[in-house]
C-alpha cells in the first residue's frame, strides 16, 4: 500500500435505528460521518448488518456501494478490505472482530471488545500473530484535552502522582428508554457487570501512564426497572449493575477512587483529578456545575467538551510565607492546544471518533502499534476479573495481567 492510497473500510453494525428518542446507533451518528469526512485517508467500501434491508438503507444514505447481511460473505467477496469497524452490541464484538483479524484485516473495535477475558486475550493475540493494527473505542482518549493532561503528567507538571479521584455520572439506567434498548439492562448482552466502567479505567491508566494493580470494589443495582419510552405500560427490568465503586492502587503506588453511576439525572459526566508531589490537575466536562442548575440554557448534548485545570506548588514561597495548606490556592484553567480535524465534522462524538480513525491510519501506514489497542481492552478485562472477585469475597484483590 502506498502512502497515497486510501484504506478500504467495512462498517459492521451500521443499521439506522429510527429510534423514538431520536438517538441513532453509534456507527450512524459517529463512525460513518467521521469516515466520510476523512475521505483523503479512507474509503467506506461496505456496510454490514444482520439484515440486507437495513444494510442497504444505510449504504444508500451514505453513498456506499456494497451492502451485506453476513460478515463471512463480506470478507470472502471483498478481499481488498483493509479495515473492519466493529460497532455492534458487546455480545457480538468477538464474533465479528475475530473473523476480521483472522482474515488479516486491521480492526477498530468498540468497547468492551468481547464479553470475557478469554475473548479479549484471543483478539489481542490474534492481532499480534497476524501483524495487524487495532484500536478500541475509547474515543475520548484522543480528545485534545485528555492528551494534553497525559502529556503534562508525563513531563513532570505535578511531580510524582500520589492520589487521584475519577467519576462518571450519567442517566442511562434511570431514564425511560426505547424498548429496542432493552439489551442495556441484560447482563448477558454486556458480558461483564462493570463493562460500563471501561472508558474510565482506560482514561485513568493512559493519563497516569500507570496500570491499575489492585482493586477493592462494590457493585449494586439501584434502579431495577424503568418505563419503555415507546410502549405504554411496558417496564424494562434490569439485572445489570448500574452503580460501581472502586478503591484502586497502581503499579507506581498511586492510590485513588473511581465511582461510576448510570442512575444520575442530568449527571455531570466525566471527572478526573490527579494530585502529585508538586501540583495538581483536573479534567472535567465543560461547565458541569452550571448544567446542574435549574433553568440552565447550556447545550445538554452528549458528550460535552472537556476542560483542563491545574496548579503547581511553589514550595519555596510556601516555606517563606509559612502558609497553611488551606491558603495554597486552587485550580486555574489551562489553555489546550486544539488538534486539527476536518472542518466538516459536527458534534463531539464524531470529532473524537475521527481523531481515533486518524491515529489508526497513521499507525497502519507507519507499521506501529496504535493505543488504545486490543491490548488495552485485555487489561481492562483483567481489572474486571479482580473487581468481580473483590465483590464476591469483600476484599482487596491484585490484578493478574499474566
Amino acid at each position: 500500500m502506498t502512502t497515497t492510497e486510501r484504506l478500504k473500510v467495512a462498517v459492521v453494525g451500521a443499521s439506522i435505528a429510527h429510534s423514538p428518542d431520536r438517538r441513532e446507533n453509534f456507527a450512524i451518528r459517529a463512525h460513518l460521518p467521521a469516515l466520510k469526512a476523512l475521505d483523503d485517508r479512507y474509503e467506506v467500501a461496505a456496510i454490514c448488518t444482520t439484515r440486507m434491508d437495513s444494510a442497504r438503507e444505510a449504504a444508500d444514505r451514505f453513498g456506499v456501494v456494497h451492502a451485506f447481511d453476513s460478515v463471512d460473505r463480506m470478507l470472502a467477496e471483498l478481499p481488498e478490505l483493509d479495515v473492519v469497524c466493529v460497532s455492534v452490541k458487546p455480545a457480538a464484538h468477538y464474533d465479528v472482530a475475530i473473523k476480521a483479524l483472522r482474515a488479516g484485516k486491521h480492526v477498530y473495535c468498540e468497547h468492551p471488545g468481547g464479553i470475557s477475558t478469554e475473548q479479549a486475550r484471543d483478539l489481542w493475540e490474534t492481532a499480534r500473530q497476524k501483524k495487524v493494527r487495532s484500536v478500541t473505542g475509547h474515543q475520548a482518549h484522543f480528545d485534545a484535552t485528555v492528551l494534553q493532561m497525559a502529556d503534562l503528567i508525563r513531563h513532570g507538571y505535578l511531580g510524582t502522582p500520589l492520589a487521584f479521584r475519577a467519576s462518571h455520572f450519567g442517566a442511562n439506567y434511570i431514564t425511560p428508554r426505547p424498548y429496542f434498548h432493552r439489551w442495556l439492562f441484560d447482563i448477558t448482552a454486556g458480558g461483564r457487570p462493570a463493562y460500563r466502567t471501561g472508558h474510565s479505567f482506560e482514561r485513568i491508566m493512559s493519563v497516569l501512564g500507570q496500570d491499575v494493580t489492585a482493586v477493592c470494589a462494590d457493585f449494586s443495582i439501584k434502579v431495577p426497572e424503568r418505563p419503555a419510552l415507546d410502549r405504554p405500560q411496558t417496564t424494562l427490568t434490569s439485572n445489570q449493575v448500574d452503580n460501581m465503586n472502586f478503591l484502586l492502587r497502581t503499579d507506581e503506588d498511586a492510590v485513588g477512587t473511581l465511582q461510576v453511576s448510570n442512575t444520575a439525572w442530568a449527571g455531570v459526566g466525566d471527572w478526573l483529578e490527579v494530585y502529585g508531589s508538586e501540583g495538581m490537575l483536573m479534567l472535567a466536562d465543560e461547565d458541569a456545575a452550571a448544567r446542574m442548575s435549574v433553568g440552565s440554557d447550556l447545550d445538554t448534548g452528549w458528550p460535552h467538551d472537556f476542560r483542563l485545570f491545574g496548579m503547581q506548588a511553589d514550595v519555596d514561597r510556601i516555606i517563606a510565607e509559612r502558609r497553611p495548606p488551606e491558603e495554597l490556592g486552587g485550580f486555574e484553567p489551562i489553555e489546550v492546544t486544539a488538534r486539527p480535524l476536518p472542518l466538516s465534522l459536527e458534534g463531539r462524538p464524531t470529532q473524537r471518533v475521527a481523531a481515533a480513525w486518524i491515529e489508526l491510519a497513521a499507525a497502519i501506514r507507519e507499521g506501529r502499534d496504535c493505543e488504545p489497542s486490543l491490548n488495552a481492552t485485555y487489561k481492562i478485562h483483567c481489572i474486571w476479573d479482580a473487581a468481580e472477585e473483590s465483590v464476591r469475597d469483600r476484599r482487596w484483590v491484585d490484578v493478574d495481567y499474566s
